[in-house]
């Protein structure tokens, strides 16, 4: 079976020569269906790089990139945007969240611009938005939601239409622990119903949730581990 994800030497450079800098040494990775992957590492240690080649924010400078077994840096803008409102959704540090669209426009607008009518469009949102326990909420604009709400709408946007594969730069990073442990559950849910997750965080309390957690530094990957499995987090639970 192919797997969701898949570095093959895959490395980016910036600049050359004398000035040239290394922000993701050659790495091969490989990311299982199900499976949750935690990055971890220092600021400048590659991490967001390594999640800007998966979601063809960006482009390797050598090996390869696949997603779901397609070569990313051979795919046209037409064909990585496509990638991205129907395979790959992306939870941004910064959230992204239009201020002057509601919960449920923000979450619909990758559907609309996908070509779906717009009543479609809403209730699909309004369904993603339900499943991130939002749905009494979906009428209000970003500015009238707390941190963690709109940091669970940023979710279900990257979860609406069925994307099965969630890439999360630092979503719990402005968030107090009660709700960072909120936006995890959701994550973790996700994988366990057989999608995929590429975490990004420097909190080991949060990577603790992952079935792995890569360690990156100064590019390159140093370390490998396999949290505990507990209780709390096991299939199922969604409390």
């Amino acid at each position: 079976m192919t797997r969701p994800i898949e570095l093959e030497a895959a490395e980016r450079r910036f600049g050359s020569g004398h000035t040239q800098v290394v922000a993701l040494h050659p790495t091969t990775l490989g990311v299982e269906r199900g499976e949750l992957l935690a990055i971890m590492g220092p600021s400048g240690s590659g991490k967001t790089t390594l999640l800007s080649l998966v979601g063809g924010l960006d482009q390797a400078t050598g090996g390869r990139v696949l997603v779901e077994g397609k070569d990313v840096g051979r795919m046209s803008p037409s064909q990585l945007a496509l990638l991205r409102r129907r395979t790959v959704g992306y939870v941004f540090q910064d959230l992204n969240l239009l201020a002057g669209l509601t919960a449920r426009e923000n979450v619909s607008l990758p559907l609309e611009l996908d070509g779906a009518p717009l009543a479609a469009a809403q209730a699909q949102a309004a369904q993603a938005l339900e499943s991130v326990s939002l749905g009494h909420l979906a009428d209000r604009y970003p500015d009238d939601l707390s941190g963690g709400e709109q940091q669970r709408v940023a979710i279900a946007r990257a979860l609406v239409g069925g994307r099965g594969i969630v890439l999360a730069d630092e979503p719990t990073g402005a968030l107090d622990s009660m709700t960072g442990e909120s936006v995890m559950r959701l994550l973790r849910v996700h994988c366990d119903a057989g999608g995929t997750a590429v975490l990004v965080t420097h909190d080991a309390a949060h990577a603790a949730w992952a079935d792995r957690v890569v360690f990156l530094r100064d590019g390159r990957v140093v370390d490998e581990a396999r949290p505990a499995p507990t209780q709390e987090f096991s299939v199922g639970t969604t409390a």
